[in-house]
């Protein structure tokens, strides 16, 4: 069910208008040249497609977890938000802590979640639950194809969709501080580029 999401699609009233996050993916090419594979797929199967893609990343992992929103502490529209960081981190490490605080990382809209492998390689989770893959690589397409992901030429996105409702749960902070503290998640400054 959408309101179980990160965010859900909805009509300009803010009420949810039915559609729903498909299952699959398509690959692209950034506007700085980089290609990446875009994944969506339902709430339910969000997690499990997420940490299967991550399993594919060369160790040692470092992550990014960049909170957008500050859902206890409210800042003004534009705000850069926070970026916390580890690395050196092992995937069993990253996969627990995956699976430990779900609730946060594939329900609440306040953040992303960028996982860098010991290539260079990447997988982000964003705020609206879909993600990406860095780069368009066989060992990510080959996951997608095992987990029953169907390759979508014509995939659409929430960022698609022309109203989004944001969901920010309280149950979620609990989940964060965990986050941080199992990860040992030092606050560095915000990098935007």
């Amino acid at each position: 069910m959408s309101a179980n999401a990160k965010a859900s699609s909805c009509l300009q009233s803010g009420e949810l208008d039915g559609w729903e996050v498909a299952l699959g993916y398509s690959g692209e090419v950034t506007p700085t040249g980089a290609t990446r594979l875009v994944v969506t797929a339902p709430v339910d199967r969000l997690p499990a497609v997420h940490a299967a893609l991550v399993a594919v990343l060369g160790e040692p992992l470092s992550f990014l977890y960049r909170q957008k929103i500050d859902r206890r502490d409210p800042k003004p529209q534009g705000h850069p938000g926070r970026d916390f960081v580890a690395l050196e981190l092992t995937r069993a490490r990253v996969a627990d802590a995956l699976a430990a605080f779900g609730g946060l990382l594939y329900r609440d809209a306040r953040c992303e979640a960028w996982i860098r492998g010991g290539m260079n390689d990447q997988v982000v989770l964003d705020v609206d639950g879909t993600i990406y893959c860095y780069p368009d690589d066989p060992a990510f397409r080959d996951v997608l194809e095992g987990l029953g992901v169907p390759e979508s030429p014509d995939l659409v996105t929430l960022e698609g969709r022309d109203y989004v409702r944001h969901w920010f749960r309280a149950e979620a902070d609990a989940d964060e501080d965990g986050l941080i503290a199992a990860l040992r998640l030092a606050e560095v400054a915000v990098q935007r580029g």
